[in-house]
């Protein structure tokens, strides 16, 4: 009998569960039994989920390309021109505009970004 609870705390030991307290008072040995090498503790791990992506459907919700000054447009694109693009209206204004820089909903580009987003040139 001594035999088949050894075995039994051997196996809950192995599994990482704790033996209960009247089990280690009846027992002669109160070492813990070595690990035996075929049996390894159980682990229960989730698989990671997926990050979740962002994905933007079009060329007007993307920022990529707008500036918040004009110093910022000039530097990233020196040999295009710089216009102010609208994204309310989805027209750019060029510099010599008197909305150029002045609409709430807007950001300067390069004006070839501004046209591969689908702005189109203001009519004033």
């Amino acid at each position: 009998m001594t035999s088949l609870k050894s075995a039994a705390l051997a196996a809950l030991f192995a599994l990482g569960v704790a033996a209960p307290a009247f089990a280690q008072s009846a027992m002669a040995p109160t070492s813990a039994p070595a690990a035996s090498s075929t049996m390894a503790p159980a682990t229960t791990t989730k698989p990671a989920k997926p990050a979740k992506v962002k994905k933007t459907t079009t060329a007007s919700k993307s920022t990529a390309g707008r500036f918040k000054t004009e110093a910022e447009a000039k530097a990233s694109c020196p040999m295009d021109t710089v216009v102010w693009a609208s994204s309310k209206s989805k027209a750019y204004h060029l510099s010599t505009s008197k909305l150029y820089g002045k609409t709430k909903s807007g950001a300067y580009e390069c004006q070839k970004t501004a046209n591969a987003a689908g702005y189109h040139a203001a009519k004033n």
